[in-house]
C-alpha cells in the first residue's frame, strides 16, 4: 500500500511546488535584505513568511476559483506586464479574511505562512491553561471558517513587539521583486499550467488533514535540505540583486543561494520528495521471517503469546486495509514485552516485513526494554535502535550491564552459536539513498530512528511529530510514524495532563496509517476508549485517502488468560468489547492468591511540638514508620542460613524529596528502637548527580533481583552490613520518591506508602514480591499512610487540593470529600490490592481515590458530551487544530513552569566538593572549573553516629569516579565529573548536597 494514492500525488507535488516557489516572496524586502548583507542582528518586526503571504494575496487580487488562481500564477507575467507596481501595494497588515479566497489558494497561503512556524492565537503562560481549556470559542468552536477568517499577525508567531530593528517600515518596502526573475516565472508558469490540467485540483473543494499534513512536510523537508547544500558555483542566470541566505566563508559572510534560485531549487527538491514519500514505506529497512518473533515458546506462563501471535496473524490482511488498535493487559512477568513485538510481527505485511516503534515514558525503562529486546530477539543496534535523551545516561547504563553481558553467552550455552545469530536474520535493506534523505538524516538519532527497523525510545523521540510547533524537529518523527506502527508502552504512567498530547499523537497513528497497541495493566477504561476514538477518527481519514470504503478497525484485546479480536465500527461498540474483556480479567484475578494485603496506619498527632520551619513533626512520623518496619520484618523476613540473622529489605515512597529529607533526618534521631535491630537506611529519588544515582541504582537492581531467595545472602552490602554487627535482625529501608516505584524492576519484602493516587499505590505495590509469585499474603505487607503529608500539614482541610502532584485532585473541579484514607480505599481494595480498581469503575463505592481517576479520565476523554474539549477537539470533523497549535499551546506535553539550571560537581584541589554551572564547566573540560557556585549550593555535613541507624549503600564523588576510570583511561578526573557528575535543580533556590541523600531545598 503506498502512503500516498496516486490520485493524491499529483495534487500535492503541484501545490508544494508552487507554495514552494512563493514561500520565500518575503525576503525580497529591504530590511531582509540589509539583514543579509549588513549583517544587522534584530529580530524582525514581522517575519519574512508573513510579508510572503500579503505577496501572494496581492498577486492572486481577484481571483475567485481555484481555476482563476492558477490561471493568474500560470499568466503571471502577463499580469506584472499590465501592472508593474502591483507589489507597490504592499503595506503594514495584522490580519487577513482568507475566508474571501477559493479553498486551493487557502491551501497555498496556509504552507507559505506555516512553513517556520505553526500559527497560534496568543502566547500562554502555563498559570493561563486551565482558563484557556475551558474557552470553547477557540476549542470547539474553531471551525475551519473562523481560523481563515481572522488570521492574525500574533506576538511570537510572525510578529515581535519588542524588535530593536532601527528601520521597521524597511519589511514593508521590496528592494526588488523575484517575480522579475525569467527562470522563476517560467517554472512558475510551468507549474501552474500542469495544476490548470489537474481537474482533481480545479474541482478542490476541502483539504483534508492528511494532504495538510503530507504537503507541508514536503515543503519544509525541502527547505530545510535545499537551504543546507554546500553553496555551488553561481550561474549568471539567476537574479542577482536579492539574496536567500549566506555562509561564514574565507572572506567572512558571502551570499550562499540566490533568492530565485532557493525558490527554484526548494520547489524541484519538494516536488521529488513527495515522489519519494510514494514508496518510502516499501523501501526503509524491515525484518522478514525472523525465528524469534514467529517460534512458539514452550514456556507454560508465556504459552498465552503463542495464540496472541497466531490470532493476529490470521486479521494480517484486513489489518493492513483497515488499520488496527490493540490493547495488551497482561499482568507483570508474563511477558508482555516480547508478545507485543510478536504481535505486531503478526500483523505485518509478510512480502515488506515488520517496523514498529515502541515509546515509553522514562529512560531508564526504554534502555531495559530495549535491551530485554535485542537479547531475546538477537538483534544488532542497527536492527533495534535505542534511543533515550542525554548520552551520559545511556553511557552509564551500558556500563552497569557490561560485567552481565560478558557472561550471557557462556551462561545461555550459546558461544558456538554466537557468531551466526546474524546469518537468520533477513533484514530488507533500504532503497532509499542517503542523498535523498540530506539533512533529515545527518543527525545520528534521526538517522537510527528512520533506519532502525525497531526502535524503543522515550516518547519525545516521536510526539514531536503532533507537539512540535516550531521548526524541523518534527520531521523525523512524523516519517517515523508514517513508517512504522506504534506501541505504546505504560501510556497511563503518564502525569493526566500529559495525555491530551498522547492522544493527538494516537490521532496522527491512525491518520498516518499505522498499527497501534497498548500495553499496560492498568489502563483505565475512559483512556483506552478516548485514545481508541482519537485513533478511529485519524484512521477513517487516512482510508478515504487511499480510497478504502471499510471504516472498521481490526480490535485486539489481549492478556495471559484470553485473546480476542474484533472488527469495530464505533466507540460504544468498542467500549462495550472492552468491557466484557475486563469483566473476564476481573474473573480470573480474582481466582490468584492474595499477594498482597494492605492496611491503613493510625493518624497520629503529627502537629504536635514540631519545630517552626517544619511542615509536621516528622520525629512522630519516623518512630511510627520504624515501628511498622520492625512489625513487617518480624512477619516478612528471611534468614540467612549461616548466621541465623534475619533480614528484610522495605520501602518507604513518599511524593517529594524534601519529605524524604526531613523524615529521614528525624530517624537518625530514634533512640526508643528494638535493641536487637539494626536499621539500614538508603535514600533514593531523582535530584541526585547522575554517577551516584546510576551506581546505586545499578546495585539495588542487583541486590533487589530476588529470583533467586538465597542470592540476597551472597550479596557483598548485605553480607558486610549483617557481618559488623552482632545484632539478630537487620531492616534495610530504601527511603524514596515515586522514582522508586516506576521502572524499576525491583522486589522488596513490604513496603510502606504516602497514599498520592490509587495508580501509583498499585504500581508501588508491583515491586513487593515482584520476583517470588509462590509467596501469599497471610498477614499485611503493605502500609498506606492515614493521608498524604500535605493534607496532614494543612489539618484535613478538604477546600484545597492535597493529592496532587503526583495525583489527580484538582481544584475546584475534582476535589474529595475527604483527605483521610480510610476514608478513600475501601476494605475490600485492601484485602487483595491489585489493578482491579483502575480498570473497572466502582461508583457505587462513593468518591474513592480510584474513583476520582476514572472521573479525571472521562473527563478529559468526554467521547460521548455534546460537545468536543480541549483534548477531543482535535479530530473532530470540520474543525482547524491541524491548521494550528492552539490545543498544543494550552495543554503542552511535560510543561515545567519552573526553569531548571544544569551544574556540575567537581572536586578540587583539597578533595572538597564544588558546584559549577555546566556551561561554564564546559569551557575547560579536562581542568578544574575556577567559577563556582557554592553559594547555590552548600555541601552539608550530616552526622550518622546513631549505633541502630546506619547508612547503606554509601558512595562519593571520588569513590564514584575511581570506579569509572578504568573504562575512560585518557580522561581526566575532571573530564569525568563534566561528562557525569551532573544534576538539574530549580533556579532561584538554594540547595544543600550530601552524596548519601542527593540536593534537597535549604531551609529558610
Amino acid at each position: 500500500m503506498d502512503m500516498i494514492h496516486s490520485s493524491d500525488l499529483k495534487d500535492i507535488q503541484l501545490i508544494t511546488a508552487i507554495s514552494a516557489l512563493l514561500h520565500d516572496l518575503g525576503k525580497a524586502t529591504v530590511g531582509f535584505q540589509d539583514k543579509l548583507n549588513k549583517g544587522l542582528v534584530a529580530a524582525d518586526p514581522y517575519r519574512h513568511e508573513w510579508i510572503s503571504l500579503q505577496l501572494f494575496l496581492l498577486m492572486i487580487q481577484g481571483c475567485t476559483t481555484n481555476q482563476a488562481v492558477l490561471e493568474r500564477l500560470a499568466n503571471f507575467t502577463e499580469f506584472q506586464n499590465q501592472n508593474l507596481d502591483w507589489h507597490k501595494e504592499l503595506t503594514k497588515i495584522e490580519y487577513n479574511d482568507l475566508t474571501i479566497l477559493p479553498i486551493l489558494a487557502q491551501w497555498i497561503a496556509w504552507l507559505i505562512v506555516s512553513h517556520h512556524r505553526m500559527p497560534f492565537f496568543v502566547l500562554v503562560e502555563p498559570k493561563d491553561f486551565k482558563g484557556m481549556q475551558n474557552d470553547d470559542f477557540d476549542i470547539s468552536k474553531l471551525t475551519i471558517d473562523s481560523f481563515y477568517e481572522n488570521l492574525t499577525a500574533v506576538e511570537g508567531w510572525v510578529k515581535n513587539n519588542f524588535s530593536q530593528y532601527p528601520a521597521p517600515e524597511n519589511f514593508w518596502e521590496l528592494q526588488d521583486s523575484v517575480t522579475n526573475s525569467k527562470l522563476w516565472l517560467h517554472k512558475l508558469n510551468e507549474y501552474a499550467t500542469a495544476g490548470l490540467n489537474q481537474e482533481s485540483l480545479i474541482q478542490l473543494s476541502q483539504v483534508d488533514p492528511f494532504l495538510l499534513h503530507i504537503s507541508r512536510l514536503c515543503l519544509m523537508t525541502a527547505d530545510y535540505n535545499y537551504s543546507s547544500l554546500p553553496p555551488i558555483a553561481k550561474k549568471n542566470n539567476y537574479q542577482q540583486t536579492l539574496i536567500a541566505n549566506t555562509y561564514l566563508g574565507e572572506e567572512g559572510k558571502q551570499t550562499k543561494q540566490y533568492l530565485d534560485e532557493h525558490l527554484l531549487g526548494v520547489a524541484e527538491y519538494s516536488e521529488s520528495f513527495a515522489n519519494l514519500l510514494t514508496k518510502i514505506t516499501t523501501q526503509l529497512p524491515t525484518i522478514n521471517q525472523h525465528k524469534y518473533f514467529t517460534e512458539h515458546t514452550t514456556v507454560e506462563r508465556f504459552q498465552w503469546q503463542n495464540h496472541a501471535f497466531d490470532l493476529a496473524k490470521s486479521y494480517q490482511q484486513q489489518s493492513d486495509e483497515c488499520g488496527f488498535f490493540g490493547v495488551n493487559m497482561a499482568s507483570t512477568g508474563c511477558g508482555k514485552t516480547l508478545a507485543n513485538g510478536r504481535i505486531m510481527y503478526a500483523l505485518s505485511n509478510p512480502k515488506r516485513g515488520v517496523r514498529f516503534t515502541i515509546a515509553l515514558g522514562l529512560r531508564v525503562l526504554t534502555l531495559q526494554t530495549g535491551k530485554a529486546l535485542r537479547e531475546r530477539l538477537h538483534l544488532s543496534d542497527e536492527h533495534l535502535a535505542i534511543l533515550v535523551g542525554g548520552r551520559a545516561t545511556k553511557t552509564l547504563f551500558e556500563l552497569s550491564n557490561e560485567n552481565i553481558e560478558q557472561n550471557d553467552s557462556e551462561n545461555q550455552g550459546s558461544e558456538s552459536i554466537e557468531s551466526l545469530l546474524d546469518e537468520y536474520l533477513d533484514v530488507a535493506e533500504s532503497g532509499i539513498a542517503d542523498c535523498e534523505l540530506g539533512t533529515i538524516i545527518e543527525d545520528s538519532k534521526a538517522r537510527q530512528l528512520l533506519y532502525a527497523p525497531i526502535v524503543t525510545c522515550t516518547i519525545d523521540h516521536i510526539i514531536q511529530a503532533s507537539e512540535c510547533t516550531r521548526g524541523g524537529k518534527y520531521i523525523a518523527p512524523t516519517l517515523r510514524l508514517l513508517t512504522s506502527d506504534l506501541i505504546l508502552d505504560e501510556p497511563d504512567d503518564f502525569d493526566q495532563h500529559d495525555l491530551p498530547a498522547l492522544a493527538r499523537l494516537v490521532h496522527l497513528a491512525g491518520l498516518f496509517g499505522s498499527k497501534v497497541l497498548l500495553s499496560s495493566a492498568t489502563l483505565t477504561p475512559d483512556l483506552i476508549a478516548g485514545l481508541f476514538d482519537a485513533y478511529q477518527a485519524g484512521r477513517k481519514i487516512w482510508n478515504q485517502n487511499n480510497q478504502y470504503a471499510n471504516n472498521a478497525i481490526v480490535c485486539g484485546w489481549f492478556d495471559e488468560y484470553e485473546q480476542s479480536i474484533s472488527q469495530i465500527a464505533d466507540t460504544k461498540t468498542f467500549s462495550d468489547h472492552h468491557q466484557q474483556f475486563v469483566a473476564m480479567r476481573i474473573h480470573q484475578l480474582a481466582q490468584s492468591a492474595i499477594r498482597r494485603k494492605g492496611h491503613i496506619l493510625d493518624l497520629l498527632n503529627y502537629q504536635e511540638n514540631k519545630t517552626e520551619n517544619q511542615k509536621i513533626n516528622y520525629g512522630v512520623l519516623a518512630k511510627q514508620l520504624l515501628d511498622q518496619a520492625y512489625q513487617f520484618h518480624q512477619d516478612h523476613h528471611q534468614i540467612d542460613k549461616k548466621s541465623q540473622k534475619k533480614v528484610s529489605i522495605g520501602l518507604m515512597r513518599f511524593a517529594h524529596t524534601e519529605d524524604v529529607i526531613s523524615l529521614t533526618e528525624q530517624i537518625y534521631e530514634q533512640k526508643k528502637l528494638p535493641s536487637d535491630t539494626a536499621f539500614h537506611i538508603v535514600v533514593y529519588h531523582a535530584r541526585q548527580l547522575l554517577l551516584l544515582r546510576s551506581q546505586l541504582e545499578e546495585k539495588l537492581d542487583r541486590i533487589l533481583n530476588r529470583s533467586d531467595e538465597q542470592a540476597l545472602f551472597s550479596q557483598p552490602e548485605i553480607l558486610q552490613a549483617i557481618k559488623s554487627s552482632d545484632k539478630e535482625n537487620h531492616i534495610f529501608i530504601v527511603i524514596g520518591t515515586p522514582v522508586t516505584e516506576v521502572g524499576r524492576d525491583h522486589d522488596y519484602d513490604w513496603a510502606i506508602v504516602e497514599p498520592s493516587s490509587m495508580r501509583s499505590i498499585i504500581q508501588l505495590v508491583g515491586r513487593v514480591w515482584r520476583h517470588r509469585p509462590q509467596k501469599i499474603a497471610q498477614k499485611a505487607n503493605v502500609a498506606i499512610l492515614g493521608s498524604n503529608l500535605k493534607a496532614i500539614e494543612s489539618n484535613y482541610r478538604t477546600d484545597k487540593a492535597c493529592f496532587t502532584k503526583p495525583g489527580f485532585e484538582e481544584e475546584s473541579l475534582f476535589l474529595l470529600k475527604t483527605h483521610k484514607t480510610n476514608e478513600l480505599i475501601p476494605e475490600h481494595q485492601l484485602v487483595n490490592i491489585d489493578a482491579i480498581p483502575r480498570i473497572k469503575s466502582c461508583p457505587e463505592d462513593g468518591l474513592t481515590l480510584a474513583e476520582l481517576e476514572h472521573k479525571v479520565m472521562a473527563d478529559l476523554f468526554a467521547i460521548n458530551a455534546r460537545k468536543s474539549n480541549y483534548v477531543t477537539s482535535y479530530w473532530q470533523q470540520g474543525l482547524a487544530h491541524h491548521h494550528c497549535v492552539h490545543l498544543q499551546a494550552i495543554s503542552p506535553f511535560r510543561e515545567n513552569d519552573k526553569t531548571q539550571d544544569e551544574y556540575i560537581c567537581q572536586l578540587d584541589d583539597d578533595g572538597d566538593y564544588q558546584f559549577s554551572y555546566a556551561d561554564i564547566a564546559w569551557q575547560t573540560p579536562d581542568e578544574c572549573c575556577k567559577d563556582t557556585q557554592n553559594s547555590i549550593i552548600e555541601y552539608k555535613n550530616w552526622s550518622f553516629d546513631n549505633p541502630n541507624i546506619q547508612p547503606w549503600l554509601i558512595n562519593n564523588v571520588e569513590q564514584a569516579i575511581a570506579k569509572i576510570t578504568e573504562y575512560f583511561p585518557n580522561k581526566t578526573p575532571y573530564r569525568l565529573a563534566n561528562e557525569f557528575c551532573s544534576v538539574s535543580l530549580y533556579r532561584n533556590c538554594s540547595w544543600c548536597f550530601h552524596p548519601y541523600l542527593g540536593f534537597y531545598e535549604k531551609k529558610e
